[in-house]
């Protein structure tokens, strides 16, 4: 038996820790790291060490919390913490038992840390689609749907690894994932205004794919700005559902960086503002709008046979907290987490195969309910709805070519 060869990123290994540390500024998800994290054949866990002037690109922490690892910051007295929580370690070993794992109690006060500063406003969604694995699927269009609803911008870049290797195109990227297949794929993307990740498994089913995005909201119009940018982001999630199947999404506001990375201080708390209950989810869940408790009107938007509902949460001025967790509660938390298991595909092929959903998600000249795609935004759009009522039966307009 060989001599085993150590990993050139790692630095220590622990009974409980595999242990590298970078001195870098902006430390990203490079080739070496994204080959090391994609090892998962240790039971111990990995573990990033930086300084406190340390961030994170959106790419290595998805890569990180994927494969179960942590980031850990020193301080300048040698202390240790979790870069994300802020939770201190006695010792880098503690590092290794995940929270739910730790054998000691959690402290009951968090230490001070450090506030952000110079952040912008920003929303993040995280959206599953179900596609057919036909050979004219296409990935990627939420992204571009979503980056251009709030900046007014869509990606310019992805990769497997940072610094990102290939100029926006969704062809490629489909591509990329089905020779990849049947593994899973994630790639980061980024734009002017955006970062995030995609990631994608095709299977016989069909093909799942999760968007996790960040975007910048444009900078003039303070809380009215943030306000507008909702409402475009919930508009969009109308006309994905209008022309795809999405299972579920949920849109955060939030306060980050200016470069959508993540250092390790205290941001302002997040604040969820909107949840799209996808066509699936409310077939299966038997969910009528009656039963969502929101205070604001429920939109239905999607297809007459295949309704999803966005459910407003909050807004800039207001926390979606109480609405999301009494729409959480009315769904149903166990019923809810059967649906969102992994892998999707899998837990959806028997409702999929009975109700052809995929099929008809696609079928041309597939028509939307009333105002399906599209959220009222002002009082006008009350006589558009109602030339929209008059227009309906006439209609025969197709996806356009290359919706998500």
């Amino acid at each position: 038996m060989g001599t085993p060869i150590r990993h050139p990123l790692v630095d220590a290994i622990t009974s409980r820790v595999v242990r590298v540390d970078s001195r870098a500024r902006v430390v990203r998800l490079s080739p070496p790291m994204a080959d090391l994290l994609s090892r998962r054949r240790s039971r111990r866990r990995p573990v990033v060490v930086t300084s406190e002037r340390s961030r994170l690109t959106v790419g290595l922490r998805a890569a990180l919390v994927d494969a179960g690892g942590a980031w850990v910051v020193e301080g300048r007295a040698g202390a240790l913490r979790d870069g994300l929580t802020g939770l201190p370690y006695a010792d880098l070993d503690a590092a290794g038992h995940p929270v739910e794992e730790a054998p000691e109690p959690l402290p009951v006060e968090l230490p001070v840390l450090e506030a952000a500063v110079d952040t912008t406003s920003q929303l993040s969604v995280d959206l599953t689609v179900l596609h057919r694995a036909s050979h004219d699927t296409s990935l990627g269009g939420a992204v571009e749907v979503l980056g251009r609803a709030v900046s007014g911008e869509g990606p310019a870049s992805w990769g497997a690894t940072e610094p990102l290797a290939h100029p926006w195109d969704r062809w490629v990227l489909t591509q990329h994932a089905r020779h990849a297949a049947p593994e899973t794929v994630r790639v980061v993307v980024e734009g002017p205004h955006l970062s995030g990740t995609v990631t994608a498994r095709v299977t016989e089913h069909g093909i799942e794919e999760t968007t996790a995005l960040t975007v910048d909201v444009r900078a003039d119009g303070g809380r009215d700005g943030l306000d507008a940018a909702i409402g475009r982001l919930t508009s969009a999630l109308g006309e994905i559902a209008g022309s795809s199947l999405p299972t579920f999404a949920l849109v955060v506001a939030r306060e980050g960086e200016t470069d959508r990375c993540v250092r390790a201080v205290t941001y302002p708390p997040a604040n969820p503002v909107a949840l799209l209950i996808g066509a699936p989810s409310v077939k299966r869940l038997g969910l009528e709008l009656s039963a969502i408790p929101s205070p604001r009107p429920v939109v239905v938007v999607g297809r007459p046979r295949l309704p999803a509902y966005v459910v407003p949460l909050g807004d800039a001025s207001t926390s979606g907290w109480q609405a999301l967790h009494e729409t959480l509660d009315a769904v149903g938390p166990e019923r809810l987490a059967t649906l969102v298991a992994t892998p999707l595909l899998q837990a959806w092929e028997e409702d999929l195969g009975e109700m052809d959903l995929l099929h008809e998600s696609s079928v041309e000249g597939a028509q939307g309910v009333l105002g399906a795609g599209h959220i009222p935004t002002g009082p006008d759009d009350d006589a558009d709805d109602a030339d929209a009522d008059a227009d309906a039966d006439d209609t025969d307009e197709e996806a356009p070519s290359g919706a998500p």
